[in-house]
């Protein structure tokens, strides 16, 4: 049987990583803690109960750890930047 797999969530991220993360580790360990925790308590939330809230929920946790990522990841670009413009000009 062949392992299923995908892209990792993260925006602009192409590591193939197995169908049962969300992330790479690299990018999950980005997400903050108590946000991680209420995404996996979400899939177990939709796999016990398999209701519409329970996905939506779920859904709408995911979503959040890929905005925090992205949030994230644009602080670290800028940060690297450093002050835009020249004092010269």
């Amino acid at each position: 049987m062949k392992l299923r797999t995908h892209t990792c969530r993260a925006v602009g991220c192409q590591h193939v990583i197995s169908d049962r993360m969300l992330m790479c580790l690299d990018h999950w360990r980005m997400v903050p803690a108590p946000l991680r925790r209420e995404v996996m308590e979400g899939l177990r939330s939709v796999r016990r109960e398999k209701s519409e809230p329970a996905l939506v929920r779920y859904r709408g946790a995911v979503a959040r750890a890929v905005a925090a990522v992205q949030e994230k990841q644009g602080r670290k670009a800028a940060a690297s930047a450093g002050p835009s413009g020249s004092l010269f000009t």
